[in-house]
């Protein structure tokens, strides 16, 4: 009988997954959990009409929207994380600009993404008869960098680069024109899945024969692994628009009550630190990140229904039984 020795999934993660080094200390955000009223940031406006001379201050809620990919130069190797049917992360996040003020040739801006709120300053130039721009954060974050991009055909188009040596230090992006609008209505669409890679049990080995009773039968190997997930649950309950009851939460998975929750904040334009939410939310065609702090106050139904669905979390089963959830 022939062994050709043990298969493990193995997961391709960034430096600061819980994943490629499970013994590691890892602070796992569980999405926002406290209520913040703030005064809602300056937005943007279109600028295929502004010449140099005009200067303007934004007062509309509209965003370039999109996702903010790791640049065709990045080699991804060991820097994607892949875990279970469904759950892959390329490190594209979905991101806001938005171009707050111009005069004449400057510009102020902000970008928000992966959680982070950050401004930006600099000026337009024309090259090959075409207004391009070159803005830049200010440099005491890691994260920080530089944009460079132009607008065209309603796209902004661009590329942006890290000052700093940092896992993705070049990212490009083709943005498209939205406008925020908070929605107590708007309900999850089936689009991808939500799938926590930083919580998981091992069912133990599983094996496999292949060409059985010959000489070159050969036996695999490989550890059974399963992800806190949600349910279908997620899609039928909407806690921005309706009061919740413990009858109709009791029995939902820790991943569905976490779901359910942070939906609200989604609603709200929250900008998730946490990765599998950020995943989750960001193929949401409705999501726009907008604030890495909540700055819109929530309803008096949606500040009840979280304290609600933060006491239910505490002790709600985060996997499956065997036979069914108990």
């Amino acid at each position: 009988m022939k062994y050709t020795g043990i298969l493990i999934l193995i997961f391709l993660v960034g430096c600061n997954s819980a994943i490629k080094n499970e013994k590691a200390k890892v602070v796992i955000e569980e999405g926002a959990k406290t209520v913040i009223s703030e005064d809602s940031q300056t937005n943007n406006q279109n600028l295929n009409t502004t010449t140099a001379n005009e200067s303007f201050e934004n007062s509309n809620n509209e965003y370039w929207v999109g996702f903010f990919n790791p640049h065709s130069e990045i080699n991804l190797q060991d820097k994607t994380i892949s875990a279970d049917d469904g759950l892959y992360w390329g490190r594209s996040n979905k991101i806001s600009i938005s171009i707050d003020k111009i005069i004449g040739d400057s510009l102020i801006g902000h970008s928000v993404v992966a959680g982070n709120h950050r401004p930006f300053y600099g000026r337009s130039f024309i090259k090959d008869n075409v207004k391009e721009y070159i803005v830049k954060e200010p440099g005491d974050d890691q994260y920080d960098g530089q944009f460079t991009f132009k607008i065209t055909n309603n796209k902004l188009i661009g590329v942006w680069e890290a000052y700093k040596k940092i896992d993705i230090p070049k990212r490009e992006y083709g943005l498209s024109k939205k406008t925020f609008k908070y929605d107590p209505n708007i309900n999850l669409s089936r689009r991808g899945r939500y799938g926590d890679w930083n919580k998981f049990i091992d069912h133990g080995a599983q094996y496999e024969v292949f060409d059985k009773g010959t000489p070159d039968e050969e036996i695999y190997e490989w550890i059974k692994r399963e992800y806190a997930s949600s349910t279908e649950k997620i899609y039928e309950i909407n806690a921005s628009n309706t009061l919740l009851t413990k009858e109709v939460i009791e029995n939902l998975t820790n991943s569905d009550l976490v779901v359910i929750r942070n939906t609200i904040y989604a609603r709200h334009g929250y900008s998730f630190k946490n990765r599998p939410l950020r995943v989750f939310f960001d193929e949401q065609d409705w999501y726009i990140p907008v604030h890495a702090d909540i700055k819109q106050e929530f309803t008096e139904i949606e500040k009840k229904n979280i304290q609600l669905l933060l006491k239910y979390e505490k002790n709600a089963k985060e996997y499956y039984d065997y036979f069914g959830r108990g």
